[in-house]
């Protein structure tokens, strides 16, 4: 009874996904509708389609937690969204394989990325080598570092590093003279980078899942 009425549930979320306009996701071309009648022979994309399943199995959670009205907060739809949009994106490189053809939203390769660590340097740089992309790794301003509870004794030692960091950010926007500057943010510690980079750079937020979906 349960797994039906989760399935029904499911499949109505996936049906309404389309309908978030605001979600800078994957779209369809040129409001071309899509049938399963434009299929053609493929392959599926297994790995992409666990990937999606996971997420949905994520998502379906909510409908027990907040069973029976389903109502949620702001944070709380953020996140379903969140899982539901990413699925939607999985689904869309299945589709990918039989024929159906979906516009990716473009990265620009005249802005500057700033990121907190090598990891997500990596994920930007595997994704187009041509990104311009500064790693921080930490914060910009030695009072962040007390923020995010860097012990008092720890921070004098420190300060060179923020000193060459910022030097570092700086020296990329001098020599690229970049469009837009963005700090890509995949959690706390990067929205307080983000913060110390929009004051000192007129820096504007990205979130990791948007650039790296």
């Amino acid at each position: 009874m349960r797994a039906n009425y989760s399935k029904d549930l499911i499949r109505k979320g996936i049906s309404t996904i389309s309908q978030l306009k605001k979600a800078k996701v994957k779209v369809e071309k040129a409001d071309k509708k899509i049938s399963y009648k434009d299929a053609k022979p493929g392959r599926i994309d297994v790995n992409e389609f666990k990937k999606a399943m996971y997420l949905l199995i994520e998502a379906d959670d909510f409908l027990y937690k907040k069973a029976p009205k389903h109502e949620l907060n702001e944070e709380e739809a953020k996140e379903f969204c969140k899982l539901i949009i990413k699925c939607q994106e999985h689904l869309n490189k299945i589709l990918a394989n039989f024929g159906f053809e979906f516009e990716e939203k473009e990265i620009s390769e005249d802005a500057l990325y700033i990121v907190s660590n090598k990891k997500l340097f990596r994920k930007l740089k595997n994704k187009n080598p041509n990104l311009k992309v500064v790693c921080t790794e930490g914060m910009l301003d030695i009072e962040d570092m007390k923020a995010i509870g860097v012990p008092e004794k720890a921070l004098e030692g420190l300060k060179k590093k923020v000193e060459i960091a910022r030097k570092n950010v700086e020296r990329f926007i001098e020599k690229y003279k970049p469009e837009k500057i963005f700090v890509v943010v995949e959690d706390d510690k990067d929205e307080l980078l983000y913060l110390r980079a929009k004051q000192l750079y007129n820096a504007e937020k990205l979130d990791a899942d948007e650039i790296l979906s």
